[in-house]
């Protein structure tokens, strides 16, 4: 049996750093901050974020539907209300467009864009991890974990059919306790 490699994830204070690079004073820096602030906090895939449409978000009953991403299984997600206003903004401010993340000229960004643009911003702060905007949905997954412990839950945020794709956040949430143990001095 081949040992899967663990996925990178950002320490909570390089999330946090991560989420201050987009200059909000500019429609291209609201649109990115709302999109990194979607994968960080509802663990999307980068490709769930540049298919979405503006009808699949309702910020009045704080709601976002994912539609048919990969598994080809639409769900429903909760928005935090800490989005709700970032994404009115943008919602507010954004071109005319069939998506809901579009360029300034309306038209669909690509995934590419997403991934440089991650890339970018974590040089920028000197994370020195090869990062993705899937790194972001691990982050996201491994805090949720480790906040609830509910394996489930997390499987059908993140749109898994299989539990056992869900499982490799109990392995990163575990790594804590890991460090821990190699850190404490025994007293014999």
């Amino acid at each position: 049996m081949t040992r899967k490699k663990l996925p990178i994830i950002l320490e909570p204070e390089e999330a946090q750093n991560l989420l201050k690079q987009p200059n909000k004073r500019y429609p291209t820096g609201l649109r990115n901050k709302a999109m990194l602030s979607l994968m960080l906090h509802c663990g999307l895939r980068v490709s769930e974020v540049v298919n979405l449409r503006p009808g699949n978000i309702n910020l009045t009953k704080g709601k976002l539907r994912v539609e048919a991403g990969k598994g080809n299984k639409d769900r429903d997600l909760a928005v935090p209300e800490y989005l709700t206003d970032l994404l009115d903004n943008w919602r507010k401010k954004r071109p005319e467009s069939n998506f809901f993340f579009s360029a300034l000229n309306g038209k669909k960004l690509s995934i590419r864009y997403l991934q440089q643009m991650v890339k970018r911003y974590a040089s920028k702060i000197g994370i020195n991890k090869n990062i993705s905007p899937h790194t972001l949905r691990h982050t996201y997954a491994t805090q949720y974990y480790k906040q609830t412990k509910d394996i489930e839950t997390l499987r059908r945020i993140l749109g898994h059919s299989d539990i056992s794709t869900t499982t490799i956040y109990i392995t990163l949430a575990n790594i804590d306790v890991e460090n821990g143990m190699k850190s404490f001095k025994s007293f014999l």
